[in-house]
């Protein structure tokens, strides 16, 4: 509908209306003046009908604007919501019926879940009481906010400094004592676990240490020392070979005597 606050009133008083107002004069038996104001009175009239059409025509499409807007507007502020939702962090519900655990296993340090999280070889030192303690003196010493890169499968990773720096206290599984290790390899088997390591990994993991603690060489003299050097460079080159991803590693669990 065009606007009909537009329009021009028509001079009914003009020629081009004089055929009107004869037709007016003849049908109503009036004189040219009142065939002019019956003109007039009829157009007003229209005119008005046609102006308050558009003007409620304009209110129902500017309502129609408001709630567009308005609806843009409260599904923009769900949006932010939602995802300042999603930001917030999460806490997990808790069982009030549910008491402490007896005992609560010690916590090895960020690096040492990185590597296996990774599945790379660690040694079990950070897992021993040594390397858990030195954990904890390093947490209270190192930023939260501290980062640095760590290389997995040829992709740089953006970690904690916590993870990617190994500890300057680190030993070498061969210079553990044999009860350091086997204290050591428990936590690492539960470990190992929790990141969800496969089954078969698993088993063969606690297997070989179940093979080494039971070797009849520890028998002999310096048969510890001789069982550590070959577990620390076995259990090396067999992560060395998974990490090839060739399929074709060893079983760690065979001893080769």
């Amino acid at each position: 509908m065009a606007d009909p606050t537009l329009e021009v009133h028509p001079d009914f008083a003009s020629n081009a209306y004089c055929i009107v107002r004869e037709a007016l004069m003849g049908s109503f038996n009036e004189n040219a003046e009142q065939s002019i104001d019956r003109l007039n009175t009829t157009w007003d009239a229209e005119h008005d009908t046609h102006v308050e059409a558009w003007n409620l025509q304009r209110e129902a499409e500017q309502r129609e604007r408001d709630e567009e807007q308005e609806r843009l507007k409260e599904a923009k502020a769900e949006k932010e919501r939602k995802d300042a939702e999603k930001k917030k962090p999460k806490i997990s519900d808790f069982n009030e019926r549910r008491a402490p655990p007896s005992t609560i296993d010690p916590r090895p340090s960020q690096y040492a879940i990185q590597k296996i999280s990774t599945f790379d070889f660690v040694e079990l030192w950070y897992f021993s009481p040594e390397g858990c303690s030195d954990t904890i003196c390093n947490q209270k010493s190192q930023a939260d906010d501290a980062f640095g890169l760590t290389n997995s499968h040829d992709i740089l990773t953006l970690c904690p400094i916590a993870a990617v720096k190994a500890s300057r206290l680190a030993r070498f599984d061969h210079d553990l004592s044999f009860s350091e290790m086997l204290q050591a390899k428990n936590l690492f088997l539960c470990q190992i676990k929790q990141h969800v390591w496969p089954s078969k990994h698993i088993n063969a993991l606690a297997e070989f240490f179940w093979n080494l603690e039971n070797h009849p060489i520890r028998n002999n003299e310096n048969g510890d020392t001789i069982t550590l050097t070959y577990a620390s460079h076995i259990r090396r080159q067999w992560h060395d070979d998974l990490k090839n991803n060739v399929g074709d590693a060893f079983n760690i669990v065979l001893i080769n005597e």
